[in-house]
């Protein structure tokens, strides 16, 4: 037993080590985004475009640092100013998948084939979401009104702030306080703590689980399951990464680890894309947000998409 522990502390202790001054520049970015407000100035750009918001919204996506649950007060947002569904399903497919800390990590991670990967997919999901949404708005199966949500004033009139009008339908908000800071440096810093805090325990505990499956997994397990260089290993690899709560950053070194014991490149890259967005916690909240077919449509194009894009990199890995 004591072999294995040292072991497991060994990978943890070398991934933290190789790691580290990437996470750093990662939270620092995140900072610089929310320090100069620019997923905001992007996001306010996404309810002026109108259609063409499906590929401003896949670029928010990209820029935001934020998980699946992370992008909900977002989301209710412009849900609640008549936002499209397409650009609005577009930006929580993508916003999920790839984030600049996101981007900067698989790279460190996973290297940089798999970081272009991730952009590039990432891409694909949030532009083939909301073009498909659109799509079936013409032929009338996402006709209509299909949000669930109410809107929710204060005692002065004005929107009530999204934690208050996702409780009316019973999704869990979590509400972030910010204070005010005269000097933008300081207000940076606190920003890049905040992620550090929030990013680094998830990223910490998913070392921790590459650590154990590298040193306990047999490879035979994860050969029969994943291993295979054909669509099964696709399908089950989406499938594996429906209900597990990983966000973009700890899916990273939970494949690293899978990655070693012998997992097919295509699968791991559905696993990559599918995992974050398509999380039961995230489903849930969207099944507050819209009625069942948005949801069901949601989860069944961004699962397809991402087996498209490992399909594609299984015979390009």
């Amino acid at each position: 037993m004591s072999e294995v522990l040292i072991q497991i502390a060994g990978v943890v202790w070398e991934e933290v080590t190789r790691m580290w001054w990437f996470f750093l520049l990662s939270v620092l970015l995140v900072g610089l985004i929310k320090g100069y407000k620019l997923d905001l100035k992007i996001r306010d750009a996404v309810n002026r475009a109108g259609m063409a918001g499906i590929f401003i919204a896949t670029g928010v996506g990209m820029v935001s640092p934020l998980c699946a649950c992370g992008i909900l007060p977002v989301a209710i947002s412009l849900a609640m100013v008549g936002t499209p569904l397409p650009p609005l399903l577009a930006l929580l497919a993508t916003s999920p998948v790839m984030g600049p800390d996101a981007f900067l990590l698989t790279w460190r991670g996973l290297g940089a084939d798999w970081a272009i990967w991730k952009l590039v997919g990432a891409g694909v999901i949030g532009i083939g979401t909301g073009v498909v949404t659109q799509l079936l708005i013409l032929q009338g199966y996402l006709a209509g009104d299909l949000l669930l949500l109410k809107p929710v004033y204060t005692d002065e009139g004005n929107l009530a702030p999204a934690a208050e009008i996702g409780a009316q339908a019973g999704i869990h908000v979590k509400r972030m306080q910010i204070i005010p800071r005269k000097s933008q440096l300081r207000f940076i810093f606190d920003r890049s703590l905040d992620a550090a805090l929030f990013v680094g325990k998830f990223l910490l505990l998913a070392i921790v689980i590459e650590a154990i499956i590298v040193t306990l997994v047999p490879m035979a397990w994860v050969t029969v399951l994943v291993g295979r260089n054909d669509i099964v290993s696709i399908v089950m690899a989406a499938l594996i990464g429906l209900p597990l709560p990983l966000n973009q950053i700890p899916a990273i070194p939970v494949l690293a680890g899978l990655l070693q014991r012998g997992i097919d490149p295509g699968a791991g890259l559905t696993f990559l894309l599918a995992g974050p967005v398509s999380s039961l916690p995230a489903m849930i909240a969207l099944g507050g947000m819209f009625k069942k077919r948005v949801v069901l449509v949601f989860l069944g194009v961004v699962l397809g998409l991402a087996m498209l894009v490992g399909l594609v990199g299984q015979s390009l890995f």
